[in-house]
Formats: structure tokens, sequence, C-alpha cells
């Protein structure tokens, strides 16, 4: 038996992202990262799913999640893609109660998150036009 391995449409890729986030009660975080990985080009319309931790700043860390705009082409045949959305909520100032690395507290503790709006570097790991022409063993 021969087995043929078709290549994708489109080169699987991820994009970079390096944001800094609104300021709420006195701070920003600075979320990083990179998207999870897709097939797509400049002209198709694609998106990316992202998650993440933010930088711990005065002693917390906000939760992010969401999914990037369409792609946008550039002159040179690239992309990049918009983020925005806004962070999970955290404590105001950390309650002190720690079990297992998360902290808790009981009652009306305030809370707040940050909103997060910008953009993705280029297209990274994209992958060789002849990845597929390699000769298996089992050929």
């Amino acid at each position: 038996m021969r087995v043929v391995f078709a290549p994708p449409d489109f080169p699987s890729h991820s994009h970079v992202f390096l944001i800094e986030t609104s300021e709420s009660v006195g701070h920003t975080h600075v979320m990083d990262g990179f998207t999870k990985p897709v097939n797509g080009n400049a002209f198709d319309g694609h998106f990316h799913f992202f998650s993440g931790i933010s930088s711990f700043e005065e002693g917390h860390y906000h939760r992010f999640y969401g999914k990037t705009g369409p792609a946008v082409p550039l002159p040179d045949g690239t992309h990049y893609h918009s983020m925005s959305g806004r962070t999970y909520l955290n404590y105001n100032k950390p309650p002190g109660v720690t079990a297992g690395g998360v902290q808790y507290a009981e009652g009306g503790i305030e809370r707040h998150f940050h909103l997060f709006d910008g953009m993705t570097g280029n297209p990274v790991g994209v992958d060789q036009p002849a990845w597929y022409r390699w000769n298996p063993l089992w050929l």
C-alpha cells in the first residue's frame, strides 16, 4: 500500500502578541503569547483563538480568552489580526487566603477587570512549501 500525504490548502501558522491592558485600579498588565495555530492565508478571513494569563502586578494576575478578528492583508503578502476584549475579574487587593496557589475570599470583596485592544504580529511557524515531499520509511 502506498500512503500519500496531501498538503493543506494553506500552511499552518500562529501569531505572537504583546498587548498592554487598560489601566484599572491604578495599574495595567501585559498580555503576551501565541495564538492557537490554524491553516490560512492573508485573504481567506481566517481567525485564531488565544488564551493566557496576564503579567503579575499588584499581587494578582488575570485570565484572558478570545478570538481574533479576521486576517488583515499587508502589502508584502503577510497578515495580522486584531485582538480586543476584557480580562476576567480578579480582586482589587489580594484577600490573603491562599490554597493551592489560588486566592479565595468570601463576601463582597471588590474586584476589577481590564480592557485590551491591539493586534498580533506577522505569522510565525509557517510550514515550508514542500514539507510533505519526503519519502516515508514504509513506502
